[in-house]
């Protein structure tokens, strides 16, 4: 009896904790939000991002407006959205980011409406507060990514899955409503993310462990009829040439997305790319969020990878009949990172790419963790949970303290755009804005990051070189003619942001190397930016080609 009323004692920290969380739900809520808010405000960075797709999306909204284009490869609605605001607004760079922070707060409110109650206070509160001052997630809160507004999404679907979930015991027919929401959910998120398909696949797939398979027919019917109402809507207005996701597929299937030349992938080197992705997202990129590793770490280690997806089975297994809600998150991360990981090429290497899951990662992974020490051999140990947890948001708030910069926040909102750039940037965004203000309107520039040299070059277009498919300087020259290409940009951008090591993103380099060697007076220098790092900007000559 002794050594049973010592057991319960020691097994009382976790019950206990989950007492007092849930007496304070709603202050905890406040405090968390008001902590993302806070901490999204101190990382505020009006800088447009050296990534390019967040000027991407940008223009995509821009020429939405502008010129009527549907805007394919990514999903359109945030650029759709964008567009709205660039309407009433102009394309004002603050404005369009303090959106993402509107979309970051309404993500924290979603999120803990859908795990409250259905998950234990223990592990919804601590998930809430290392978000809300993860630098990693609010990073996203700043910037013209789809990141946040998808994180919105996904915690609304979550909220009105869950929902369904509560009254799942319905019949058929009074389910077909909620079937219905879920589907356009399942649209809108496709819609806005391609990878928001993986949603379809794990609402199907729980449907399916839980035998329910009229429902899973009727929930994909719905999606299939909403997608083709959407696909002809899309067609009447825009035609039906464009496609979401067709370049961004085709790219997918080549073993290197900036070189083709180097032939598709194959079955082997798929399952390569989920074994290399799997160690760079989760031992290096997962880690990193959590507090656990370097920010600056470039390494990953296989055991941290291993022991992940071993702790993720444990997990999966011991809630699959416990906690249902729990076991569709557990679907739905397994659904997107086997899709993520199996698709992307290795070169990628972004951790804004497993973002969307982290919540739900950490929400799943902290069930686990009180789980196991829920068991007889460990539940002595218990307070060895509220430590990790306490552990994770010391460890993530520590990293955002160190990013705040409000020197650089305050030089930027008083007009100086290039406070904050590395010289290789800061140069390279120069010329573009040189581009704008002193080149004709009939000139036609080609450069690395067009779309973001167009947003300070003052809306001008440019001609992008992400690849080229030949080394022959004939065709290479002639694919510029034939564009009306006058300049082209030559910058030195470093392949690792970090360090000037003299390696730099060398496509333009490459390209114009080619032509040179056989019409080396083609290119004349006009005008050069910087001493460190320079950008150049050349007149393409098309006369002095040789006979």
């Amino acid at each position: 009896m002794k050594q049973k009323a010592e057991q319960k004692n020691k097994s009382n920290t976790i019950e206990y904790l989950n007492n007092f969380l849930r007496q304070n739900e709603k202050a905890l809520l406040f405090i968390s939000l008001g902590l993302s808010v806070l901490f999204g405000l101190l990382l505020f960075n009006l800088r447009i991002s050296e990534g390019g797709d967040d000027s991407t999306y940008i223009i995509r909204a821009y020429d939405l407006i502008k010129e009527g284009k549907y805007p394919s490869y990514q999903g359109p609605l945030y650029p759709m959205f964008l567009s709205v605001i660039i309407a009433l607004t102009g394309i004002k760079i603050g404005i369009l980011k303090f959106t993402s922070l509107l979309f970051m707060a309404a993500f924290f409110i979603l999120f803990h409406r859908a795990f409250r109650q259905r998950v234990e206070p223990i592990v919804l509160y601590p998930v809430l507060l290392f978000l809300s001052v993860n630098s990693y997630l609010l990073y996203f809160a700043s910037q013209t990514y789809s990141e946040a507004m998808f994180l919105a999404e996904l915690a609304g679907f979550f909220l009105v899955f869950f929902k369904h979930i509560d009254h799942e015991d319905k019949s058929l027919k009074d389910s077909r409503k909620a079937l219905m929401i879920i589907a356009t959910g399942a649209l809108i998120l496709t819609l806005t993310r391609t990878i928001g398909l993986g949603v379809v696949i794990a609402v199907t797939l729980y449907f399916v462990l839980n035998k329910e398979y009229k429902k899973a027919g009727i929930f994909i019917a719905f999606f299939i009829a909403f997608l083709g109402i959407w696909l002809m809507l899309k067609g009447a207005v825009w035609g039906f040439e464009s496609s979401q996701g067709s370049s961004q597929a085709t790219s997918l299937i080549y073993k290197n997305p900036y070189d083709f030349s180097q032939g598709k992938e194959t079955f082997t080197g798929y399952l390569g790319r989920f074994v290399d992705n799997s160690n760079l997202y989760i031992s290096k990129h997962f880690l990193k969020i959590l507090g656990f590793r370097s920010a600056n770490s470039i390494k990953y280690n296989s055991l941290y990878t291993v022991i992940f997806y071993l702790f993720f089975i444990f997990t999966f297994i011991t809630i699959f009949k416990k906690n249902r809600y729990l076991l569709f998150t557990g679907i739905f991360i397994i659904v997107f990172t086997g899709i993520t990981f199996i698709s992307l090429q290795k070169i990628w290497d972004q951790y804004r790419l497993i973002i969307p899951i982290v919540p739900f990662t950490a929400v799943f992974l902290f069930s686990g963790l009180v789980e196991l020490f829920r068991k007889k051999q460990f539940v002595r140990f218990g307070f060895i949970v509220p430590v990790l947890f306490s552990l994770t948001i010391i460890l993530s708030a520590g990293q955002s303290f160190k990013k705040i910069d409000l020197m650089t926040l305050r030089s930027n909102i008083n007009g100086n755009k290039f406070k904050g750039y590395t010289d290789d940037w800061a140069n390279y965004l120069k010329m573009a804005e040189y581009v704008g203000e002193h080149l004709d309107k009939n000139s036609f520039v080609a450069c690395r990051k067009p779309n973001m040299a167009r947003l300070y070059a003052g809306g001008k277009k440019f001609y992008g070189i992400y690849r080229f498919n030949t080394t022959n300087p004939d065709s290479l020259l002639n694919r510029l003619k034939k564009r009306h290409v006058t300049h082209i940009i030559m910058a030195n951008l470093r392949k690792n942001p970090r360090v000037n090591n003299g390696l730099t993103i060398n496509t333009v380099k490459r390209y114009m190397a080619y032509i040179v060697q056989k019409y080396p007076k083609t290119f004349i220098l006009q005008y050069k930016t910087g001493k460190s790092e320079p950008a150049y900007l050349f007149r393409i000559d098309y006369s002095r080609k040789k006979k």
